[in-house]
């Protein structure tokens, strides 16, 4: 089964909530490059990597959104999937899907793009030795495609003689075709996400690991510079079918700069935005300021906040614990203290704004210490110690497990909190479920907007390990995932009732502690264009895209 895995938002951001990425954009001078002409924003967290096959993370999506293309792409100002290199056809049965390139495609060096070029992009990004640490995160997104199971191999190099999956064709000099095991009513998102880009292979096989410092693309900018853990600058890329004429001539973006100084630098005029979401304290001088407030932007996203636990051991291989710790924890506070109320109660493992949300579930764990207590009691727990790990990056991070802390030992609970200042760091720790462990803060951004990226890639077997963070087990919301996964486009009314019973399941075994559903928002100068009204606010808050950097122009001001 198919599946991908969208983490972060705001590490994304994912990324779009929740490991807090904050960016900015300045028109303070660049060398080469009038102040009007240049784009300059930055990030809290690192830009982890430019090569798809390590891609996992929101922030790094940022600049590789600009770089690369893939075949299919979103509207900038919808949530639609629209032709990107290639126009496409899906046979009736759903299993094959037929894409041909536009004409005159090139790469930012000069070398035309050609259907060998996409056939090795999906299979590097598929192979079970992708790249030095191993396989690829996003690879199993294309597990459903025929001979990826031979390919993938189980992590180690593909059988010899083998090169590519016997699934993916090129039946013309321009076209490629790729078949399926079964129907993906998802297939074409999966198709839109940064793992699936098109690299030029001549580079990849140049610079080896060596790649992402030289990393080439078909998008609107090309790289310039990286100055790893410090700045990035982009440059247009003049030979992209998404050139525009008059569009920023550099793009800079600093890594690991403080949201205060962001805001500050914002409020002299320096930044022409801040990107969310933006952290509680940024919020309250928001609400402080009659100026911030009007040019403050928020829209409800597809993304949630929850701690998983370690169900591979003791003690929340037991259901009692894992329902003692939803009881114990009040997440309206959480709701109120930590997000200033920019966040809605989880009640479920989908959000509202995916299609098998059900909104019959309404609070299946309403705040009750006491029933917490009883249920310690019945799982037989006496103080062992249980260890709790988060991202300490943030202050809301920190506040949000020091509450949770608290209200824990307060039911009886020994916990300990273990903090990772760096998210790059803190994703394998988390999806490490033989690591020392037990409850885990963790989040999700939509990679698309179906179930199936919800309920397949956090809560399957397939995922443990992963994006399973905890390993969550059970073989009837399995079976109902499943079969809701491989039902074509035509059957959405069917996927949805066995998603919505899956879901009742997962609640039904305290499968998380289900902390609430978030908002994505920003600061936007009001001599940035396009104007932040009415569709032209896509462009910095996007249901699924980063903000679209070659759309943008800055105003004299």
């Amino acid at each position: 089964m198919a599946s991908s895995a969208w983490k972060r938002w705001s590490m994304s951001v994912a990324g779009v909530a929740v490991l807090a990425m904050t960016a900015a954009v300045s028109v303070s001078g660049t060398a080469g490059a009038s102040t009007a002409q240049v784009i300059h924003f930055s990030f809290s967290s690192n830009i982890e990597t430019l090569d798809p096959t390590e891609w996992t993370d929101t922030t790094s999506m940022t600049p590789m959104q600009e770089i690369y293309d893939t075949l299919v792409e979103y509207d900038p100002y919808s949530s639609k999937i629209v032709p990107g290199l290639a126009t496409y056809q899906v046979s009736k049965d759903g299993l094959t899907y037929t894409f041909t390139l536009k004409k005159g495609l090139k790469f930012s060096n000069g070398n035309p793009v050609t259907a060998q070029d996409v056939i090795y992009s999906i299979n590097r990004v598929t192979r079970g030795d992708a790249n030095s640490s191993g396989a690829a995160p996003y690879g199993f997104a294309y597990a459903d495609i025929v001979g990826y199971n031979q390919w993938f191999n189980k992590g180690n190099p593909p059988p010899a003689g083998m090169t590519g999956m016997s699934g993916v064709t090129s039946p013309a000099a321009n076209v490629v075709q790729i078949k399926l095991q079964t129907p993906e009513a998802f297939f074409l998102n999966v198709m839109a996400l940064m793992s699936a880009v098109i690299v030029d292979p001549s580079v990849v096989q140049k610079y080896g690991q060596n790649y992402q410092l030289h990393a080439i693309g078909t998008g609107p900018y090309k790289l310039k510079s990286w100055n790893q853990g410090h700045q990035m600058i982009l440059v247009p890329n003049t030979t992209s079918w998404r050139y525009r004429k008059g569009e920023a001539q550099q793009i800079v973006m600093d890594e690991n700069v403080n949201p205060d100084l962001a805001l500050l630098r914002y409020e002299q005029g320096d930044y022409a935005f801040l990107l969310g979401p933006l952290p509680s304290e940024v919020y309250a001088k928001i609400l402080s300021s009659a100026t911030l407030k009007s040019q403050y932007h928020n829209v409800t996203e597809n993304g949630i906040v929850y701690l998983a636990f370690n169900e591979t051991k003791a003690p929340f291989n037991n259901i009692y614990m894992r329902q003692a710790v939803n009881y114990a924890v009040n997440k309206q506070l959480l709701i109120k203290d930590i997000t200033n109320g920019r966040a809605a109660l989880m009640t479920q493992m989908l959000p509202p704004g995916i299609p098998g949300y059900n909104k019959s579930i309404k609070n299946p764990f309403p705040y009750n210490p006491t029933l917490a207590k009883s249920l310690l009691k019945k799982a037989g727990y006496h103080g062992q110690q249980i260890n709790f790990i988060y991202p300490s990056n943030t202050s809301d991070h920190i506040r949000t497990a020091e509450i949770i802390q608290t209200e824990l030992k307060a039911v009886g609970m020994n916990v300990t909190l273990q903090g990772t200042s760096q998210v790059g760091n803190y994703w394998p720790l988390e999806d490490n479920a033989k690591g020392n462990w037990n409850i885990a803060w963790t989040d999700w951004f939509q990679d698309y907007p179906d179930a199936q990226d919800f309920l397949y890639n956090l809560a399957s077997t397939d995922a443990c390990g992963a994006t399973n963070v905890g390993c969550y087990n059970n073989s009837l919301f399995e079976q109902l995932v499943t079969d809701a996964d491989a039902l074509p486009v035509h059957d959405q009314a069917q996927r949805v009732i066995d998603y919505q019973q899956a879901d009742k399941i997962a609640v039904q075994d305290a499968a998380w502690v289900y902390l609430y559903d978030e908002w994505n928002d920003d600061l936007v100068q009001p001599w940035m264009t396009p104007a932040a009204k009415g569709k032209n606010l896509m462009v910095y808050l996007h249901p699924i895209l980063q903000p679209e950097y070659q759309m943008m122009n800055v105003k004299s001001h």
